[in-house]
């Protein structure tokens, strides 16, 4: 089933102004703040493990009544031209039913709506001409939150609908394949009563779960923040020849950070003081705040061996190294892993490569780097199982579906790193870029955002970087046997064909499989080649692939691939995780 993300997701989780306000503020709380207050208060009142025993009868008389207000009204809003019915679907298979659909004035009707995954029940409540408040969906983590339609109470004039929040609100016609959550547009609805075809229906993101999330809600993280700087992974947001950016995480009260590095051999040592910024997750009950440094060093030499440590408050990290980019064009070799999950044996496969493959400048990575995109203690876990992998050598990745969850986006993911921002515009910063290394050109896209929307990007990138060698690392495969991306078919392969790419790096599906070349099974001269493959356990079969399509396909996982470029030849191995060859092959350039 795909999953696909719109551009209407930005915004809805921006705060709202809502009319309560404590004695320590006068002006209004947002639901944000009023959910940051609560669970602020629950780390001062409740023992940390008894948190998660916590039912939702103890959390209606916990909350106060101008919280509970605030969560009852504060959730969706938005004003009407006329008196309005307002239908509200909500998940049969959730627990609780919102301890204010009722009390406000809903009632709950026989009515059901359908799609392949869940059954909704339909309540109902008239309004009046002007403002419409909803609450939460629940105090639970329920991902199918509840949707509304709307009806006028008298024919007249057409109805108007002025979303205030959230923002940018996607409105279509309620009936049978209409789609009800913007992070997930390929689930359509396939049964609607009679009686509420041709409303209006306002779609949300099941991401609005976690808004007021408090019932089972908290974690821990296996690898905790400290005074002593650790994460320390490199990356290049800058050229490669001659700058470098290094990245580490401390404790939240440890906010001065700084490089020291100089040429391998040498004494001569340089400085470089690092920006900090506060990051938080709010339920993550042993490590909510932490700091996140990063140092850019620029201004270094080409083809140079550096050696360096980081100090946080006179707390000084290992010696490492890492090497320069060469300014002429030369032979290098780089890693490329498919989807890793913050799995405890692909960190040790990320360290294992590292020691068997000295050569390797750089890694590149193809989505999915953790489970759960919007919890740090699974971006700790993948830090602390690959340990110092990514501190000798730039890790450059992009998301996947898992890193950019529920239709909130990858914020998490571009927290975690210093990746460039030469993107199609501001909203793809980090998430789609290229680099250059040498004679190679990387384009790193994020297929979870608008694939149409990257096209020309792309296209104005190939046609600006000439380079001997192109690549496209993309999450999601466009052609596998479970189930091809036509869309990015359609939208970016006649690119690559134009411009000569000669790879395309994918994961997603949890198998190996190496395409021919597109000449082969299409109509096309092209002679670029598709693999994709997983770094983690499998969960896949390889098999039911188009023969025409494929060389080789494998019900294999844990695997990493090495890329050699030796004057006019590619070389592609993939390894097991014990360092047994699974496949290898060639592209000979003229």
């Amino acid at each position: 089933m795909k999953i696909s993300l719109s551009n209407a997701t930005g915004a809805l989780l921006l705060p709202l102004a809502f009319s309560f306000c404590t004695p320590e503020k006068t002006t209004p709380l947002t639901l944000q703040e009023v959910a940051d207050q609560v669970v602020t208060r629950l780390y001062k009142e409740i023992p940390a493990d008894s948190l998660n025993l916590l039912d939702e009868e103890f959390l209606l008389t916990y909350l106060s009544e101008s919280e509970k207000e605030v969560l009852a009204k504060g959730y969706w809003i938005f004003d009407v031209n006329q008196d309005v019915r307002v239908s509200l679907m909500r998940d049969k298979s959730q627990k609780d039913v919102p301890f204010w659909l009722e009390s406000s004035g809903f009632e709950k009707t026989p009515l059901l709506v359908k799609n392949e995954m869940s059954e909704y029940e339909v309540w109902q409540k008239n309004f009046q001409k002007g403002k419409v408040e909803l609450g939460i969906s629940g105090l639970d983590k329920h991902r199918p939150v509840y949707f509304v339609s709307l009806a006028p109470v008298n024919e007249g004039s057409p109805l108007e609908i002025t979303p205030i929040f959230p923002e940018k609100q996607h409105q279509e016609v309620f009936e049978p394949g209409a789609f009800t959550y913007h992070d997930w547009d390929g689930l359509k609805l396939s049964e609607v009563p009679e009686s509420l075809r041709g409303e209006m229906l306002l779609t949300t993101i099941r991401g609005r779960a976690r808004e007021a999330h408090f019932l089972h809600a908290f974690r821990n993280t296996l690898f905790p923040s400290s005074e002593a700087p650790d994460q320390i992974a490199l990356s290049w947001p800058g050229d490669p020849s001659n700058s470098i950016s290094v990245q580490w995480r401390t404790g939240d009260t440890v906010t001065d950070g700084k490089v020291r590095y100089w040429k391998k051999s040498t004494s001569d040592t340089l400085e470089t003081v690092a920006s900090a910024f506060r990051m938080e997750d709010r339920l993550l009950q042993n490590d909510r705040y932490i700091q996140k440094h990063t140092a850019r060093l620029t201004g270094l030499n080409p083809g140079t061996n550096y050696e360096y440590h980081v100090v946080s408050n006179e707390n000084t990290s290992a010696v490492y190294e890492f090497i320069t980019s060469a300014a002429d064009d030369g032979d290098f070799s780089f890693l490329w892993f498919g989807d890793t999950h913050n799995d405890e044996k692909t960190g040790k496969m990320y360290q294992d490569a590292a020691a068997k493959n000295p050569d390797a400048r750089f890694y590149v990575q193809s989505g999915d780097l953790v489970n759960t995109g919007l919890y740090r203690n699974d971006w700790d876990e993948l830090f602390g199982y690959t340990a110092a992998a990514w501190a000798e050598r730039p890790f450059m990745p992009v998301p996947g579906n898992h890193d950019s969850q529920d239709g909130l986006g990858a914020w998490m993911f571009k927290e975690q790193f210093d990746l460039p921002t030469n993107g199609p515009d501001s909203s793809h910063h980090e998430f789609t870029y290229f680099f250059t290394y040498q004679d190679a050109l990387f384009l790193m896209m994020d297929g979870t955002l608008p694939i149409e929307g990257q096209a020309a990007w792309i296209e104005k990138t190939l046609a600006e970087n000439p380079a001997k060698w192109k690549f496209l690392i993309v999450h999601f495969p466009m052609f596998n046997a479970v189930e091809p991306y036509l869309d990015i078919q359609k939208s970016w392969l006649p690119i690559l064909e134009k411009h000569g790419v000669d790879l395309v790096l994918s994961g997603h599906f949890h198998y190996y499989m190496r395409s021919k070349p597109l000449s082969e099974f299409t109509e096309s001269t092209s002679q670029i080649r598709f693999v994709h493959s997983a770094a983690t356990s499998g969960k896949f079969e390889s098999e039911g692939q188009n023969v025409d399509e494929i060389v080789v396909s494998y019900s294999q996982d844990y695997l990493y691939q090495k890329i050699d470029l030796t004057g006019n030849t590619l070389t592609l191995t993939s390894y097991k995780a014990d360092g047994e060859v699974l496949d290898t092959f060639q592209i000979k350039k003229e």
